[in-house]
């Protein structure tokens, strides 16, 4: 087992022997101990062990290395690790659930279990794995999410898995964190498709229950819902509809408080073959956003904790009508922030951020668009990524580029992007459609 101790300081982290998938996290009372699938691509039979990094501010980490290994063997279980939580009891035990996968075997997933006194030397407990009960697909059954319920006085244990064809999240319940009942279906597919409902999370911030997911097929993103009480019922924003806290360049987001915020932690994936030409693949670099809650809407933000003081550069104060354009400098880390106001709610903005790489800000249809192709070519493209927008009049717009991730924040939304030939070039802004003035001051 690998374990070498490093700082990282990074907005968006990973480590250099591997790539970050799913994130578990878990708040300590002090740090946020940050547990992931590790990808490290090197060819081995096995793959995915637990790794850890551990921070308080999303900036500065503590990298950790690897704490639970997968079993290198072609007929384990556990030859593959899959995405599981962390918590811990009454006693100061920390307790892991896991997913332990192999395609050769039939199931190919069962539930696990493993304890530890301090969150990084863990003894698994193989006996006490359980796979899907008869309600369920039992190839498809993972991503454990436990949870002690207050509400219920009982630890809550959500489970992607699938019933009639459909995915759905269901619900086990214990009073030891060792026997587990069957408690049904908790939560089904709302979405018009019959995706399965990855990576769950459920927290209660603010009053409100509020559930996250990941849509495994169809448009890739995270979603989440809210009720008042923790059996529901869960229910879509009541902003237009809206449901998505990213694009398909930010995957897996799990939810995660220190009771004064929320956050939603995920990845943003490498591409294939590491070129821009290409779609997203599985894990990359870790990435955290902040939530606010507004009523029933969540707002999506850079995490408050961040000081970007150092490498922040305010919008230029000007306007811009179209084929005008502003170009920053470039640099390999900055956060870009200030207003924009738009004289014609049909404007259409671009950020150029390489030969043959633009988002789209189109404001006419409410919407914010990662492209792969020059913008002559959008009407003949479908984008990499897109998010959904709901602004009018004068709009917060917060662009972070660290190397080669490239995160928009405009209004309430974000759109998270990996773009390789980014990592050396310039920003541009440029009005293509209507008129739009900037200002530096939020």
């Amino acid at each position: 087992m690998r374990q070498q101790k490093e700082e990282i300081i990074a907005i968006y982290p990973k480590t250099e022997t591997g790539f970050v998938g799913d994130p578990m996290s878990y708040f300590d009372g002090e740090n946020f101990q940050i547990y992931y699938l590790e990808d490290l691509r090197d060819g081995q039979i096995g793959f995915h062990p637990f790794s850890l990094i551990k921070t308080n501010d999303f900036y500065h980490y503590e990298n950790i290395g690897e704490v639970l290994p997968f079993v290198n063997e072609v007929d384990s279980p556990e030859r593959a690790l899959g995405t599981g939580s962390v918590i811990r009891d009454e006693r100061g035990l920390y307790h892991a659930f896991y997913t332990g996968h192999n395609d050769e075997l039939t199931p190919k997933e069962i539930i696990l279990h493993a304890t530890s006194k301090d969150g990084e030397k863990w003894q698994k407990f193989p006996e006490e794995g359980f796979f899907a009960s008869n309600n369920y697909e039992k190839n498809d059954f993972r991503d454990p999410y436990v949870f002690w319920n207050d509400e219920k006085q009982q630890y809550w244990m959500l489970i992607t898995t699938r019933a009639n064809g459909i995915g759905v999240i269901a619900k086990y319940t214990s009073a030891d964190l060792t026997n587990w009942q069957d408690e049904g279906i908790f939560f089904q597919n709302d979405l018009g498709n019959d995706a399965n409902l990855e990576c769950p999370s459920l927290v209660y911030f603010e009053g409100k229950w509020i559930l996250a997911f990941s849509d495994q097929w169809n448009q890739r993103v995270v979603h989440y819902r809210w009720a008042e009480s923790s059996q529901g019922p869960f229910e879509k924003s009541v902003d237009l509809g809206q449901d998505a806290l990213d694009g398909a360049g930010f995957y897996a987001g799990r939810l995660v408080s220190d009771a004064d915020h929320l956050y939603v932690v995920g990845w943003i994936p490498t591409k294939e073959q590491h070129d821009d030409r290409f779609g997203y693949n599985w894990a990359g670099n870790l990435a955290v956003h902040e939530l606010q809650l507004s009523n029933e809407n969540v707002k999506v933000a850079l995490p408050t904790s961040i000081n970007t003081k150092n490498f922040v550069e305010k919008l230029p104060e000007l306007t811009l009508s179209e084929g005008e354009s502003y170009t920053f400098d470039e640099v390999s880390q900055v956060v870009i922030q200030g207003n924009i106001e738009l004289k014609d709610e049909n404007s259409k903005i671009i950020l150029e951020l390489s030969d043959g790489n633009t988002i789209l800000l189109d404001f006419a249809a409410q919407s914010m668009s990662y492209y792969n192709t020059s913008v002559d070519h959008f009407e003949k493209s479908r984008p990499l990524s897109q998010n959904s927008l709901n602004i009018n009049g004068k709009v917060p717009l917060k662009i972070v580029k660290e190397e080669a991730i490239v995160v928009v924040y405009c209004g309430d939304k974000a759109l998270s992007n990996r773009i390789y030939k980014s990592k050396n070039q310039p920003i541009t802004l440029k009005v293509i459609q209507g008129s739009v003035t900037f200002s530096g001051e939020l």
